[in-house]
């Protein structure tokens, strides 16, 4: 790896926790004052708040992150294409955040003291819905994308899924080279729109011969087909199911205890919102190991079944230079939040070398920078 890019990586994924952790700053103390005005302020100006409110407030910090973005030759958008996704992202969580609204509400006034159940339930019902709806809905209005035209790459995908024994519904090009310099694939979709998607700046070869980008395309593919033959999928569904039920028990102590009219009412959104985040957050690092654990499998699969470690290997170590990720990101915050292993850790593990040095030190927490 090439030590300038990761001296790069370290200042950019630096700089941008930073961000995400003044942001958060930012909104926690908002919804705090909001929650503690409500009872003041009354239902309907609380929700502006809570909806308009906290999205402008975000934007210093994200119009931030694009131009960190911008300078660190990962975003390709200009201004103007970045404002016109931000509204997108607002307006689809205005649609979707008042849909919650609307069923919490219902829930807490229908069931006064057991509303908690039914809330959760429905949250549990409607992540499911997302999971279906995203890929045709959703996923369109941020990013275009296509079926795989015939070809060489197309034909090594097919070649690649019926190697796996999985009937794909359908391989779709993802036009991300419109937004990002960042390459990726992935699984999306549930049942009926179950598609698998590879990014066109993963396929693009640039600076490698054509058999390099296909067979590096080929082995992330297998990566996402391992997910789809595990139905990971389904398990990540059920594991969200479990951090919306710390999130609604926390919720529920929330309003019970600092409501100012009881559940039921707008005022008492805050809280719900205050509660329901402290509750997902004491077990969401339950959540990223556990996703972590899922990675690794899928990683396994696709080396067994390509039976190319080191091209495995070499697509992670490209995937690390074109992302400008970390390969040993900082270990407390990575054990935390990350959904991924650590690159370097897959790096090692797809060509089943021993831990390096730097392995050992940064998973024993002595690694220095």
């Amino acid at each position: 790896m090439d030590p300038l890019r990761q001296a790069e990586a370290r200042t950019y994924n630096r700089a941008r926790r930073r961000l995400g952790l003044v942001s958060s700053l930012v909104s926690l103390a908002a919804l705090v004052a909001i929650a503690a005005a409500a009872g003041q302020i009354g239902g309907w100006w609380t929700l502006v708040l809570l909806g308009p409110g906290l999205w402008l407030l975000e934007l210093p910090t994200g119009y931030a992150g694009y131009h960190l973005s911008k300078r660190h030759g990962l975003s390709r958008q200009n201004t103007r294409g970045w404002a016109v996704d931000r509204l997108k992202g607002g307006l689809v969580g205005a649609v979707l955040g008042g849909l919650a609204v609307v069923a919490v509400i219902a829930c807490q006034r229908q069931w006064p003291d057991g509303w908690v159940l039914a809330a959760w339930l429905a949250a549990v019902a409607f992540t499911a819905l997302l999971a279906v709806i995203w890929p045709i809905l959703l996923l369109p209005i941020f990013l275009r994308s296509e079926p795989l035209r015939d070809g060489r790459l197309a034909a090594e995908m097919w070649r690649t899924a019926e190697a796996a024994g999985v009937r794909v519904r359908e391989i779709r090009l993802l036009r991300m080279g419109e937004k990002t310099a960042a390459a990726n694939a992935m699984v999306a979709g549930l049942g009926p729109t179950l598609r698998i998607y590879v990014g066109d700046t993963l396929a693009e070869a640039k600076d490698e011969a054509e058999e390099q980008a296909l067979a590096r395309t080929r082995v992330v593919l297998a990566h996402e087909l391992g997910h789809h033959v595990h139905r990971d999928v389904w398990r990540l569904l059920a594991v969200s199911a479990v951090v919306s039920a710390a999130g609604m028990a926390g919720a529920y102590l929330a309003v019970r205890a600092f409501a100012p009219d009881g559940p039921g009412h707008l005022t008492a959104l805050p809280a719900l919102a205050l509660g329901y985040a402290a509750g997902s957050l004491i077990v969401s690092p339950l959540a990223a190991a556990y996703s972590r654990r899922r990675e690794r499998a899928a990683d396994r699969y696709a080396v067994a079944l390509t039976g190319e470690g080191e091209t495995f290997a070499r697509a992670i170590e490209r995937l690390v230079r074109q992302n400008l990720a970390e390969l040993w990101p900082p270990r407390l915050r990575h054990l935390l939040t990350a959904s991924h292993p650590a690159s370097g850790e897959r790096i090692a593990a797809a060509r089943g070398t021993p831990p390096a040095r730097q392995e050992l030190d940064w998973l024993s927490g002595t690694s220095r920078r």
